[in-house]
């Protein structure tokens, strides 16, 4: 009978094959004319709601000089608007429009497929079975947090 494998190993696996995953999500491609950065900018804010530059900065570990490069051109493209923090005059909040939430929602309908066509290509219906079952476990991590 083998040991089960240690939780931190384990986490630190599958933190090492999601992030993995996304790389091969992305495939080095660029989604219509939506930049990388561009792309996690408009999904942070989705997430997220409301954003300053700095915090866009720190959750891609880039500089807020970068990050202010992307933020110009999001506003440029009307995704993103700019408003002041009601709390802090000094601070510019973002916010992703209607035109930002459209393109980040293409955007992951195009990750979807890059992820099916992946799924369909580099497993075999039996691997992909295995991979069901596992996500049925998973799921339950997910179920004992509600």
């Amino acid at each position: 009978m083998s040991t089960p494998p240690d939780p931190e190993l384990l986490a630190d696996r599958i933190g090492d094959m999601l992030a993995s995953l996304r790389r091969a999500m992305r495939s080095g491609r660029q989604i219509g004319e939506l930049p990388p950065r561009h792309e996690a900018a408009l999904a942070w804010l989705r997430r997220k709601r409301q954003l300053t530059t700095a915090e866009l900065a720190r959750f891609e570990q880039i500089t807020p000089q970068s990050m202010g490069a992307v933020v110009a051109d999001l506003v440029e493209r009307g995704w993103v608007v700019k408003s002041k923090d009601p709390e802090d005059g000094r601070r510019e909040l973002l916010t992703l429009t209607d035109a930002g939430a459209a393109t980040v929602n293409q955007t992951d309908e195009a990750r979807h497929a890059d992820l099916v066509r992946l799924l369909a290509t580099k497993l075999t219906a039996d691997e992909r079975d295995l991979v069901a079952r596992g996500l049925t476990l998973l799921m339950k991590i997910e179920e004992e947090q509600k």
